[in-house]
């Protein structure tokens, strides 16, 4: 891409939308953001996505309107990336098949696209981030859960029925704690935020000792951050609870990592803010449990888009949708 040109990325979440202005130099021009309201339905969620996007339309400059290229959409969710279909959402109310790329694209007349948002921190981390120029990444994000996206042979990979990428549900222990998708011993039932605080709170009623209530404010309040800032200073039971964490996600990256053989493993999400706590061991898992050949090459490393990912990622449908 010699001349700058644009396109428009939205970030939909259950709770707040952004939508951004991006260059094809990987940078967030400006960005708008607005309550997405999921829980008027979706004709009002489907609203306030126009609104943001014509927000930013508002903002552009004639030069930049000239160089738009299109609309990309992070969706939480089933998406059929083809055809820019939500399919199903956990946290939009009544989106049972909502074909959003055609919405959106008869709207303001720009080519749509729509993916998982955790493909398009993927995709985003790939065009523009910590997996720039890896042939094959993979890419996980945990937070609430654990989202995941690959990348082979420079492509975005769904599977033949947009699906692929739920790395989250890797099982680790098939007769260990239900997930909330109702299968037994996923990855993401021992590294969701919930659950890292779940296994603090653990520890705590053995009668441990530990800083990390005072930290948070009281036992009710403990939070990732809170865990992280103990650790930090030293404490042992917030150490802990890392350190566990980390070991249950490098042991599912294990299995991945000797299945697809990537270049680069890259992790983002919310929990990823505790740095090394978190980055330390699952390199050290990895490298206990994967092929010696891999374990000596695979890179791991923390992303590097910030709270720009999901913005940048879903505009990078736009020059890298899947044909």
């Amino acid at each position: 891409m010699s001349k700058l040109n644009y396109a428009i990325g939205v970030d939909l979440g259950g709770t707040n939308l952004v939508a951004g202005l991006v260059s094809s130099a990987g940078r967030v021009v400006f960005n708008r953001k607005l309550k997405t309201e999921a829980n008027k339905g979706r004709k009002v969620a489907v609203g306030n996505i126009e609104k943001a996007i014509q927000l930013v339309l508002d903002g552009c400059t004639p030069e930049q309107k000239k160089g738009l290229k299109g609309i990309g959409i992070g969706a939480p969710g089933l998406v059929d990336h083809r055809k820019g279909i939500v399919r199903n959402p956990p946290n939009l109310k009544g989106w049972n098949e909502v074909h959003l790329a055609k919405i959106m694209s008869g709207k303001f007349k720009l080519p749509a696209y729509v993916g998982n948002d955790a493909n398009v921190y993927a995709l985003g981390e790939h065009t523009f981030g910590a997996g720039k120029g890896a042939d094959c990444m993979v890419c996980i994000t945990l937070g609430t859960g654990m989202g995941g996206g690959l990348i082979l042979n420079n492509q975005l990979y769904v599977g033949s029925f947009q699906t692929a990428g739920e790395l989250g549900h890797v099982i680790i222990d098939s007769k260990g704690k239900r997930c909330n998708c109702g299968n037994f011993g996923c990855v993401e039932r021992y590294v969701g935020n919930s659950y890292i605080v779940e296994r603090a709170l653990e520890k705590i009623k053995q009668g441990r000792k530990t800083t990390v209530v005072k930290i948070a404010g009281g036992l009710d309040k403990i939070t990732p951050k809170a865990l992280s800032e103990a650790a930090n200073s030293g404490d042992k039971l917030a150490r802990e609870v890392w350190k566990e964490t980390g070991a249950y996600a490098g042991a599912a990256l294990s299995s991945i990592i000797n299945t697809l053989g990537p270049r680069v493993v890259v992790i983002g999400g919310g929990v990823s803010r505790a740095g090394r706590l978190i980055l330390d061991p699952i390199k050290a898992e990895v490298k206990k449990r994967v092929f010696k050949y891999l374990a000596q090459r695979v890179k791991i490393v923390l992303g590097t888009l910030g709270d720009d990912a999901a913005v940048l990622g879903s505009a990078s449908l736009v020059w890298h949708h899947l044909k």
